[in-house]
């Protein structure tokens, strides 16, 4: 059995005569044929790009506290000297934008540098 959580959805009087159209053909009551739209609305593949750009902009709106992001930075920094800048974006999950505006103080920081499409670390001696 699944894990599910009730919520209240309230929609405009045209998507719910589109909804007691669809009762007895998608579910058998109003609720199951929302659940089924959203289901099928997540479930589908093609939908991907528009669920990535709602979460990026989740990411730019809220991003982590800055302690907590200076934390995963740190943590992450000491296991690579070079990390391909997607994959860092992806680790912090964080908005493209967003790491592109903090990349020089986060660099001065942490002693990193952005070359190459490349977070690569500068070692003690100052060499990279």
């Amino acid at each position: 059995m699944t894990e599910t959580s009730r919520t209240t959805v309230t929609l405009n009087n045209s998507y719910m005569k589109l909804v007691d159209e669809l009762v007895d053909v998608f579910g058998a009551t109003k609720a199951q044929v929302i659940n089924n739209i959203v289901e099928y609305f997540f479930n589908d593949s093609k939908n991907d790009p528009l669920l990535e750009k709602l979460r990026a902009r989740k990411r730019k709106e809220n991003p982590p506290e800055e302690y907590e992001l200076y934390e995963r930075i740190n943590k992450y920094l000491k296991r690579a000297d070079k990390i391909p800048f997607n994959v860092f974006i992806e680790h912090l999950n964080l908005d493209t934008d967003f790491v592109i505006s903090q990349l020089d103080k986060w660099g001065e920081k942490f002693s990193f540098m952005f070359i190459d499409n490349k977070i690569i670390k500068i070692k003690n001696d100052g060499s990279i």
